[in-house]
Protein backbone atom coordinates (compact mmCIF):
# COMPACT_ATOMS: atom_id res chain seq x y z
CA UNK A 1 0.00 0.00 0.00
CA UNK A 2 1.37 3.03 -1.10
CA UNK A 3 1.00 6.54 0.88
CA UNK A 4 -0.24 8.52 -2.36
CA UNK A 5 -3.17 5.70 -2.73
CA UNK A 6 -4.09 6.59 1.09
CA UNK A 7 -6.57 8.66 2.56
CA UNK A 8 -8.46 9.29 5.50
CA UNK A 9 -11.67 10.70 6.14
CA UNK A 10 -12.73 12.40 9.60
CA UNK A 11 -15.82 13.31 11.01
CA UNK A 12 -15.53 16.59 13.62
CA UNK A 13 -18.56 17.06 15.82
CA UNK A 14 -18.55 14.23 18.26
CA UNK A 15 -15.39 12.33 17.06
CA UNK A 16 -12.34 14.43 16.33
CA UNK A 17 -13.66 17.11 18.63
CA UNK A 18 -14.70 17.08 22.56
CA UNK A 19 -16.43 19.30 24.77
CA UNK A 20 -17.36 22.30 23.26
CA UNK A 21 -16.71 21.82 19.52
CA UNK A 22 -12.69 21.57 21.24
CA UNK A 23 -10.08 19.42 19.60
CA UNK A 24 -8.68 20.17 23.19
CA UNK A 25 -11.25 18.44 25.15
CA UNK A 26 -12.41 14.96 25.63
CA UNK A 27 -15.54 14.82 25.80
CA UNK A 28 -16.35 15.58 29.73
CA UNK A 29 -14.00 18.52 29.08
CA UNK A 30 -10.82 17.41 30.15
CA UNK A 31 -7.67 18.12 28.50
CA UNK A 32 -6.41 16.32 25.61
CA UNK A 33 -4.02 16.14 22.74
CA UNK A 34 -5.55 12.74 20.95
CA UNK A 35 -6.45 14.68 18.11
CA UNK A 36 -3.73 17.30 17.48
CA UNK A 37 -1.47 13.72 17.48
CA UNK A 38 -3.93 11.97 15.25
CA UNK A 39 -3.67 14.59 12.81
CA UNK A 40 -0.10 14.67 12.82
CA UNK A 41 0.76 10.94 12.72
CA UNK A 42 -1.16 11.30 9.53
CA UNK A 43 1.02 14.00 8.43
CA UNK A 44 4.01 12.13 9.08
CA UNK A 45 2.97 9.36 7.01
CA UNK A 46 2.07 11.37 4.04
CA UNK A 47 -1.15 10.00 4.24
CA UNK A 48 -3.81 13.09 3.60
CA UNK A 49 -6.92 13.74 5.30
CA UNK A 50 -10.34 15.58 4.85
CA UNK A 51 -12.72 16.57 7.18
CA UNK A 52 -16.32 15.04 6.61
CA UNK A 53 -18.87 16.94 8.57
CA UNK A 54 -22.17 18.93 8.62
CA UNK A 55 -20.52 21.98 9.27
CA UNK A 56 -20.89 24.54 6.35
CA UNK A 57 -18.50 25.28 3.77
CA UNK A 58 -17.15 28.76 4.62
CA UNK A 59 -16.87 27.09 8.51
CA UNK A 60 -15.30 24.08 7.60
CA UNK A 61 -12.80 25.66 4.96
CA UNK A 62 -11.39 27.53 7.67
CA UNK A 63 -11.00 24.65 10.54
CA UNK A 64 -9.06 22.83 7.14
CA UNK A 65 -6.60 25.88 6.89
CA UNK A 66 -5.76 25.61 10.37
CA UNK A 67 -5.24 22.26 10.59
CA UNK A 68 -4.30 21.38 7.21
CA UNK A 69 -6.42 18.97 5.89
CA UNK A 70 -6.45 17.95 2.25
CA UNK A 71 -9.85 19.16 1.50
CA UNK A 72 -13.27 19.44 2.84
CA UNK A 73 -16.92 18.14 2.58
CA UNK A 74 -19.54 20.11 4.00
CA UNK A 75 -23.34 19.70 4.97
CA UNK A 76 -23.38 16.18 4.55
CA UNK A 77 -23.11 16.89 0.59
CA UNK A 78 -25.83 19.16 -0.05
CA UNK A 79 -24.32 21.71 -2.19
CA UNK A 80 -23.38 18.76 -4.65
CA UNK A 81 -26.74 16.76 -4.78
CA UNK A 82 -28.24 18.52 -7.78
CA UNK A 83 -31.18 19.70 -5.65
CA UNK A 84 -33.26 22.68 -8.24
CA UNK A 85 -32.48 26.24 -7.22
CA UNK A 86 -34.28 28.85 -9.02
CA UNK A 87 -31.06 31.70 -10.94
CA UNK A 88 -29.38 32.89 -7.77
CA UNK A 89 -31.22 30.91 -5.38
CA UNK A 90 -29.26 28.23 -2.71
CA UNK A 91 -30.01 25.07 -1.90
CA UNK A 92 -30.70 26.30 1.72
CA UNK A 93 -33.58 28.76 0.27
CA UNK A 94 -35.31 26.34 -1.86
CA UNK A 95 -35.19 24.20 0.89
CA UNK A 96 -36.75 26.08 2.81
CA UNK A 97 -39.34 27.74 0.01
CA UNK A 98 -41.07 24.08 0.35
CA UNK A 99 -42.07 25.65 3.79
CA UNK A 100 -41.65 21.55 4.84
CA UNK A 101 -39.24 23.60 7.69
CA UNK A 102 -41.47 25.54 9.43
CA UNK A 103 -43.99 22.74 9.56
CA UNK A 104 -41.48 20.36 10.98
CA UNK A 105 -40.47 22.91 13.40
CA UNK A 106 -44.31 23.50 14.42
CA UNK A 107 -44.36 19.15 14.55
CA UNK A 108 -41.58 18.78 16.59
CA UNK A 109 -41.64 21.08 19.38
CA UNK A 110 -38.96 19.92 21.34
CA UNK A 111 -36.49 20.78 17.88
CA UNK A 112 -34.68 24.26 17.03
CA UNK A 113 -32.64 25.43 14.76
CA UNK A 114 -28.69 24.45 15.76
CA UNK A 115 -28.06 28.57 16.72
CA UNK A 116 -24.18 27.46 16.32
CA UNK A 117 -24.41 26.21 12.45
CA UNK A 118 -26.07 28.87 10.79
CA UNK A 119 -23.32 31.06 9.95
CA UNK A 120 -22.66 30.34 6.00
CA UNK A 121 -24.87 27.71 5.23
CA UNK A 122 -25.79 27.03 1.61
CA UNK A 123 -27.22 23.64 1.68
CA UNK A 124 -29.04 22.00 4.57
CA UNK A 125 -31.11 23.31 7.67
CA UNK A 126 -29.48 21.96 10.55
CA UNK A 127 -31.25 21.35 13.79
CA UNK A 128 -30.62 20.34 17.46
CA UNK A 129 -32.78 18.47 19.63
CA UNK A 130 -35.17 15.87 20.29
CA UNK A 131 -37.09 14.03 17.43
CA UNK A 132 -40.01 11.72 17.15
CA UNK A 133 -39.10 8.53 15.92
CA UNK A 134 -41.31 9.07 12.81
CA UNK A 135 -39.85 12.24 11.81
CA UNK A 136 -37.99 10.85 9.11
CA UNK A 137 -40.59 9.13 7.13
CA UNK A 138 -42.57 12.11 7.34
CA UNK A 139 -40.35 14.67 5.38
CA UNK A 140 -39.89 12.31 3.05
CA UNK A 141 -43.66 11.52 2.36
CA UNK A 142 -44.82 15.23 2.54
CA UNK A 143 -41.74 16.27 0.35
CA UNK A 144 -42.31 13.64 -1.83
CA UNK A 145 -39.07 11.97 -1.19
CA UNK A 146 -37.14 14.98 -2.46
CA UNK A 147 -35.79 15.87 1.16
CA UNK A 148 -34.49 13.78 3.98
CA UNK A 149 -34.37 14.22 7.65
CA UNK A 150 -30.76 12.80 8.62
CA UNK A 151 -29.76 12.26 11.83
CA UNK A 152 -25.85 13.83 12.39
CA UNK A 153 -25.49 12.19 15.66
CA UNK A 154 -25.65 12.83 19.28
CA UNK A 155 -24.19 16.17 20.89
CA UNK A 156 -23.67 16.70 25.02
CA UNK A 157 -25.62 15.43 27.92
CA UNK A 158 -29.06 13.73 27.42
CA UNK A 159 -30.38 12.45 24.24
CA UNK A 160 -30.08 15.72 22.02
CA UNK A 161 -28.53 15.08 18.35
CA UNK A 162 -27.95 17.10 15.79
CA UNK A 163 -30.03 16.63 12.79
CA UNK A 164 -30.08 17.96 8.85
CA UNK A 165 -32.79 18.73 6.65
CA UNK A 166 -31.10 18.27 3.34
CA UNK A 167 -32.06 16.55 -0.78
CA UNK A 168 -32.64 12.96 -0.30
CA UNK A 169 -29.44 12.51 -2.55
CA UNK A 170 -27.22 14.36 -0.30
CA UNK A 171 -24.93 12.63 2.27
CA UNK A 172 -21.99 11.82 3.83
CA UNK A 173 -21.08 8.51 1.57
CA UNK A 174 -21.82 10.46 -1.11
CA UNK A 175 -19.45 13.10 -1.14
CA UNK A 176 -16.55 10.54 -0.20
CA UNK A 177 -17.18 8.60 -3.18
CA UNK A 178 -17.37 11.58 -5.37
CA UNK A 179 -14.07 12.68 -3.67
CA UNK A 180 -12.20 9.36 -4.18
CA UNK A 181 -12.88 9.57 -7.97
CA UNK A 182 -11.98 12.99 -8.22
CA UNK A 183 -8.73 12.16 -6.93
CA UNK A 184 -8.02 8.60 -7.55
CA UNK A 185 -7.78 7.42 -4.18
CA UNK A 186 -7.53 3.91 -3.78
CA UNK A 187 -11.30 3.48 -1.85
CA UNK A 188 -10.13 -0.07 -0.08
CA UNK A 189 -6.75 1.67 1.25
CA UNK A 190 -8.80 3.92 2.71
CA UNK A 191 -10.04 4.56 6.28
CA UNK A 192 -13.10 7.00 7.75
CA UNK A 193 -13.53 8.27 11.29
CA UNK A 194 -17.09 8.98 12.75
CA UNK A 195 -20.06 8.86 15.61
CA UNK A 196 -23.22 8.79 13.64
CA UNK A 197 -25.07 6.61 11.06
CA UNK A 198 -24.48 9.28 8.61
CA UNK A 199 -20.35 8.58 9.15
CA UNK A 200 -20.88 4.71 9.37
CA UNK A 201 -22.74 4.96 5.81
CA UNK A 202 -19.25 5.74 4.46
CA UNK A 203 -17.53 2.27 5.27
CA UNK A 204 -19.73 0.63 2.24
CA UNK A 205 -17.06 2.99 -0.14
CA UNK A 206 -14.17 2.60 2.20
CA UNK A 207 -11.62 -0.44 3.15
CA UNK A 208 -11.73 0.37 6.37
CA UNK A 209 -14.40 2.80 9.31
CA UNK A 210 -13.66 3.11 12.79
CA UNK A 211 -16.73 4.05 15.19
CA UNK A 212 -15.56 6.25 17.95
CA UNK A 213 -16.66 4.34 21.43
CA UNK A 214 -18.71 7.40 22.53
CA UNK A 215 -20.26 7.38 19.04
CA UNK A 216 -21.36 3.41 20.30
CA UNK A 217 -22.43 4.14 23.61
CA UNK A 218 -24.84 7.05 21.94
CA UNK A 219 -26.53 4.75 19.65
CA UNK A 220 -26.41 0.71 20.72
CA UNK A 221 -28.60 0.04 17.29
CA UNK A 222 -25.50 1.78 15.33
CA UNK A 223 -22.83 -0.11 17.83
CA UNK A 224 -24.37 -3.26 16.54
CA UNK A 225 -23.68 -3.13 13.34
CA UNK A 226 -19.99 -1.65 13.89
CA UNK A 227 -16.71 -4.06 12.84
CA UNK A 228 -14.71 -1.62 13.78
CA UNK A 229 -15.62 0.44 17.70
CA UNK A 230 -12.65 2.48 19.46
CA UNK A 231 -11.76 1.47 22.57
CA UNK A 232 -10.98 5.33 23.14
CA UNK A 233 -13.64 7.98 22.62
CA UNK A 234 -13.67 11.22 21.17
CA UNK A 235 -10.09 12.44 19.52
CA UNK A 236 -8.15 9.24 21.28
CA UNK A 237 -10.46 7.09 19.18
CA UNK A 238 -9.61 8.74 16.26
CA UNK A 239 -5.71 8.44 17.30
CA UNK A 240 -6.19 4.86 18.10
CA UNK A 241 -7.94 4.10 15.00
CA UNK A 242 -5.01 5.99 12.86
CA UNK A 243 -2.60 4.51 14.60
CA UNK A 244 -3.67 0.79 14.22
CA UNK A 245 -4.39 2.03 10.73
CA UNK A 246 -1.46 3.05 9.86
CA UNK A 247 0.33 0.09 11.58
CA UNK A 248 -1.80 -2.87 10.53
CA UNK A 249 -4.70 -1.71 7.91
CA UNK A 250 -7.40 -1.88 10.21
CA UNK A 251 -7.89 -3.26 13.82
CA UNK A 252 -4.88 -4.24 15.54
Amino acid sequence: MTADARCCYIDLDSTLLGFGGSILRTGNNAPTEAGIHALTALQAAEVPFVFVSGRSRLRLETIGRLFGAHSVLAELGALEAGYPTAPGQTVLDAVSATGILDELLAREPRLEIHPGAIWGREGSHCLRGIASADTAQWVAACSGDALRFADNGRIGPGDVHVFHLLPTGASKEASVRSHLRAHGFDPAACLAVGDSVEDMAISACVGAFALVRNGAEADPALAARARWITRAAYGAGVLEAVTQWLEHGGPG
